[in-house]
C-alpha cells in the first residue's frame, strides 16, 4: 500500500505540472543499443489497462480519462555516446473507452499536442469480459492492444500484444492482475543528424513476457487507477478518469 500511496501522490501533483521529456536521446546507436532503447522506449509507451476491467456495459458505457505514465530513462542515457538525462520520462494521455456488446469494449488513446516534449504517442485497444464467477467477485478478461510513439521524429515504435486479466471487485475497490506478451518494433533514424552508430536507418524488433498489477478506486461515477507493469524494466502509470 506504501508503494500505492506514492504512486497516488506522484499522479496527483503530476496533473497540476508541465509534463516531461527525454531532452537528450543519446546518438551512436549500436545494434545492442537499440534493442535496450527499443526495450525502455517501446514497452513503457505501451497501452495500459488502468481502469476496472469489468465491462463497461454495453451501449450505454462510455469512459473518459486522462492518464500518466512513468518511463525509467536511467539506463537510456548510459547507452551509445551516453547523456547526462537521469530519472524518468513522463507523458500524458487522453482515453476514450466504449461498451460494445457481449461484453466487449474498445479503447482509443493520444498524447495531446498542447504538451512540450517532443513525443506522441496512439493506440487502441479491445477488452472481452469472459468470464464471471457467481460464487466469489471474481471476473477474467482477454485484451489485445496496438500503437505506436514517435520520440523526437529519432525513434519510430509500433507496439502489439495480448494480455489476460483478472479482476477482484469489492464495492468501490478493483484489484486486477495478468500477463500476456507484447512486442516492440522500432525505426533508428540514420544519417547526419541521426542516433545510429552506422548512420544508416535500422529497425530493431523485441518479444517479451510481461506481468502487470494494479488497482481501481471509484468515487461515485469517477475512478483512480494505479498499475505497475513489469517487463524488462519497471512502468508505473496511473489515471483520473469517469464513467458514465
Amino acid at each position: 500500500m506504501k508503494l500505492y500511496r506514492r504512486l497516488l501522490f506522484i499522479l496527483l501533483s503530476g496533473f497540476c505540472v508541465q509534463a516531461l521529456s527525454v531532452t537528450n536521446l543519446p546518438k551512436g546507436l549500436d545494434a545492442s543499443d537499440q534493442t535496450r532503447a527499443l526495450e525502455i522506449l517501446g514497452f513503457g509507451s505501451a497501452g495500459k489497462i488502468l481502469d476496472d476491467p469489468y465491462p463497461l456495459g454495453g451501449y450505454s458505457g462510455v469512459e473518459i480519462g486522462v492518464s500518466t505514465q512513468f518511463i525509467p530513462t536511467e539506463d537510456l542515457s548510459n547507452l551509445g555516446n551516453k547523456t547526462d538525462d537521469k530519472g524518468e520520462m513522463t507523458y500524458y494521455s487522453l482515453s476514450l473507452g466504449k461498451g460494445l456488446f457481449y461484453n466487449i469494449d474498445t479503447f482509443v488513446y493520444f498524447t495531446p499536442s498542447f504538451q512540450s516534449e517532443e513525443m506522441q504517442s496512439f493506440g487502441g485497444q479491445v477488452r472481452w469480459g469472459f468470464y464471471e464467477a457467481s460464487f466469489f467477485p471474481i471476473s477474467f478478461s482477454a485484451m489485445i492492444y496496438a500503437g505506436g510513439a514517435n520520440f523526437q521524429n529519432l525513434i519510430n515504435v509500433t507496439t502489439s500484444g495480448w494480455d489476460l486479466i483478472g479482476t477482484v471487485n469489492m464495492d468501490d475497490l478493483a484489484l486486477y492482475f495478468g500477463g500476456g506478451v507484447i512486442r516492440a518494433q522500432g525505426t533508428f533514424i540514420g544519417g547526419p543528424d541521426g542516433i545510429t552508430a552506422s548512420a544508416n536507418t535500422e529497425k530493431r524488433d523485441v518479444t517479451e513476457d510481461h506481468t502487470f498489477f494494479g488497482v481501481n478506486v471509484g468515487i461515485s461515477k469517477a475512478f483512480i487507477a494505479l498499475q505497475v507493469d513489469r517487463y524488462s524494466d519497471t512502468v508505473y502509470s496511473g489515471k483520473l478518469g469517469y464513467r458514465f
